[in-house]
């Protein structure tokens, strides 16, 4: 993708497959509103124009000054993308609908940890525990507080003189 700013093509890096045309729009505004304020407009100004907050024209402002036009580019984000398929999705709901006794469990409350742990042993894919909870609550679970029973201790005195606690 290339576009003209100031005289000069801009050209976007060679892995456009990584920006959105979403993110690549975002630099365009950054771009148009940084250079209305070199031009003298006030920051105040610009960022009602481009609908932004003033914080946000001052950090475009100051990563202008710092490294110039390079400062304010999209940056992209690399690393493996999110691949929870409607697969795994109807997985993990299966897999919660069950105790966790039956998948080897000691505890009938479920963790994300456990859900994510069983749903790598289905599929054979590992998925962040993040990613797990996320899919949980779209799929309509929440946090559940356990019940916790306080179990009163009761103080008895040894043979021997020392303290000792039991619970009833």
């Amino acid at each position: 993708m290339c576009y003209n700013f100031l005289g000069r093509d801009i050209v976007a890096k060679s892995n456009t497959k990584r920006y959105s045309e979403d993110t690549l729009e975002f630099e365009r505004r950054r771009i148009r509103a940084v250079q209305k304020v070199v031009d003298g407009a006030t920051q105040t100004a610009v960022a009602q124009e481009f609908g932004v907050t003033q914080g946000a024209v001052s950090h475009w402002m100051a990563m202008y000054r710092e490294k110039g036009w390079e400062g304010i580019k999209a940056i992209p984000h690399y690393g493996r993308p999110v691949i929870f398929k409607k697969e795994h999705s109807t997985k993990l709901y299966e897999i919660i609908e069950k105790s966790p006794y039956a998948w080897g469990y000691e505890s009938d409350l479920w963790t994300v940890q456990m859900a994510g742990d069983v749903l790598r042993e289905q599929t054979g894919t590992r998925f962040s525990n993040t990613r797990v909870l996320s899919e949980l609550h779209e799929l309509g679970f929440s946090f559940q507080k356990p019940q916790v029973q306080a179990f009163e201790k009761k103080k008895t005195k040894s043979k021997n003189g020392s303290m000792r606690y039991f619970q009833e």
